[in-house]
This record gives structure tokens, C-alpha cells and sequence, in this order.
């Protein structure tokens, strides 16, 4: 396995300067300029491409081009013609963040994560997916067809904040892109204060998680997605905060705070 010595986080100190500045208008790649890219095996500049296409095509992947650039390894182990594992990267990545204190990196990385994932399932090699037979006229009546993906019902809630912090209640949806097999959380702030909703989401693969060092922003996707595979609603999420395992302060803490959601796991198994 590779060895990840460190990333490269030169643009941390100006990444909000840079990161207003408008970008230059590009055109839209094909899916047929990304569908061979493997990111688990690739070159820098194919990660960034495949990053390029998923962002043109889904606007909920709104981050930007410096953050790409902040999952490149250290400059001493750098090479543009070197091939590396970016999804393994993006997780190192988003935890590096973390350490660093770079809350608004750790948000985009988190995007990143998710758009790699979706990359994987959904852009990847298409030519290698079976289409299954066409049916009949005649096989309608006795073959079932799921339900469209409703990504409006609310699978979980809650409001951190309060007292001296904004206070600012979190919904958890599916994405629009998630599947049984890659199931993928949508979660959107609401401000209660101002009764405006915060600009950017967050877009937690639940397959991507660190378990053993999750944020509380993930530990509110993951429960929530699990109180809605067991038909019930905000129970696991408010019977941690409630049991005093979790200190959530503002909305800040959602994401410099962390949980080891193996042991949740290891008691409900």
C-alpha cells in the first residue's frame, strides 16, 4: 500500500481569498473524455478531470478547484506523471483538515469524498454494466418496480447551537444519487435566527465514513440513515446527545468534534 507521508496544504492560509476569486469559464468535458479513469490508479490530472465532470453535472458538488488541488500528496513525493490513489488521499485529506483546525477545507473535501464515490458508481467504466433483459408488455403485471427515490422526506433532524451560538437545525435527506448499495446523505443548515437556509450542503457517502474517528457531521448522517433503514426517526442521534457522549456547542463543533462510531455499531449489531 502506498505510504502517505503528508499533503499538501500550502494554499491553507490564502484558500478564502482564492477561493472567491472567480473562475474562468471552461467548457464541459463528456463522459466519454472520464469513463476509463480508474481513482484509485491515476494521474493528478485525471482525478481533477473526473472531479471537473461530476461538479458540471451535480450542483450539490460546488467545491472548487483549490480544494482539489489540497488532495495532492506532499511536494517531495509529488510527481504530475506518478499515479496514487486519490480516494485513499481525499480521506487522509479530510482528517488532515480536521487536525489543522481547516474547518471550510473539510467541508469541501467532504464533497470531494462523496463525488468520488458517485464517480465510481455511476460514470466509471459504464461499458462494463450489464443491461438487464427488456420486458414484455405481458411481464408488467407481475414484475415489481421500485419507487422512485424520495429525496424531500427528512430521515433525520436536529438543532445544535443555542445560548450564545446561532442556533442552526440540520435535515438529513438522501441524495439524489444514493442506492442501497452507496447510500449517500444530503444535509442542509437552517438558521433559526435569521430564518435563512446556509449556503453550502454537506454530502456524507456513508460507505466513506472513518468509523473510528468520524465527525459529529457524519455521525448525524450515518444514524440517520440508520434510524431510516429501521423505520424509526431522530432516536439513535438524540440518544447520544442525550447520554452526554456528545458535547455540541455550535455548528462548528458538528465538524471539529469526533466520535468512534464502531462502537455504535459493535452494541447494535
Amino acid at each position: 500500500m502506498m505510504v502517505i507521508n503528508d499533503i499538501l496544504f500550502k494554499n491553507h492560509l490564502n484558500y478564502q481569498i482564492q477561493a472567491s476569486t472567480e473562475p474562468e469559464e471552461d467548457v464541459k468535458l463528456d463522459i466519454k473524455d472520464v469513463q476509463k479513469i480508474d481513482l484509485h490508479r491515476c494521474v493528478f490530472a485525471d482525478f481533477k478531470k473526473a472531479m471537473e465532470y461530476v461538479r458540471d453535472h451535480n450542483p450539490d458538488f460546488n467545491f472548487s478547484d483549490f480544494s482539489i488541488d489540497a488532495v495532492k500528496p506532499a511536494p517531495a513525493d509529488f510527481s504530475e506523471d506518478k499515479k496514487y490513489d486519490f480516494v485513499e488521499l481525499t480521506e487522509y485529506a479530510k482528517h488532515t483538515a480536521i487536525n489543522i483546525g481547516n474547518i471550510t477545507l473539510f467541508s469541501e473535501l467532504q464533497k470531494i469524498a462523496s463525488a468520488s464515490e458517485q464517480f465510481n458508481y455511476n460514470v466509471a467504466s459504464p461499458q462494463d454494466k450489464k443491461i438487464g433483459n427488456v420486458l414484455s408488455f405481458e411481464d408488467y403485471d407481475s414484475y415489481y418496480i421500485p419507487d422512485t427515490l424520495n429525496t424531500f422526506q427528512e430521515i433525520g433532524s436536529c438543532v445544535v447551537g443555542g445560548g450564545n451560538a446561532e442556533p442552526i437545525k440540520l435535515t438529513a435527506t438522501l441524495h439524489g444519487s444514493s442506492t442501497d448499495d452507496r447510500p449517500i446523505v444530503s444535509i442542509r443548515a437552517y438558521s433559526l435566527s435569521s430564518n435563512t437556509y446556509l449556503e453550502n450542503r454537506d454530502i456524507i457517502g456513508i460507505n466513506s465514513i472513518y468509523k473510528a474517528n468520524a465527525s459529529l457531521m457524519e455521525v448525524f448522517a450515518y444514524l440517520s440513515y440508520y434510524d431510516y433503514k429501521h423505520n424509526m426517526f431522530n432516536q439513535s442521534f438524540d440518544k447520544l446527545m442525550f447520554s452526554g457522549a456528545l458535547q455540541i456547542d455550535s455548528l462548528e463543533d458538528m465538524y471539529s468534534e469526533h466520535y468512534n462510531l464502531t462502537a455504535f455499531d459493535y452494541i447494535n449489531r
